[in-house]
């Protein structure tokens, strides 16, 4: 995975200037049931991974939700 290029999809996602590896998700006043639906299919449709509900559920931080689909590629 290219992680700047994951960044920049939470930027657009999220509607933000940058999104960082230490982001807090939450704190991201975009961050609602939509950009979570829109976490999920750009983790499908770029990535070939398919989160749960209880997995994007357990991520806090930008850099947790990269190492999450990461995971899930191997």
């Amino acid at each position: 995975m290219n992680k700047e290029e994951f960044y920049q999809k939470m930027v657009d996602i999220l509607d933000a200037e940058t999104v960082k590896p230490e982001d807090v998700l939450r704190d991201f006043s975009e961050w609602d049931s939509l950009s979570v639906l829109s976490v999920l299919a750009m983790a499908d449709s770029n990535y070939g991974v398919t989160i749960t509900p209880e997995e994007i559920r357990s991520v806090m931080t930008a850099g947790d939700l990269a190492a999450l689909i990461e995971k899930k590629q191997k």
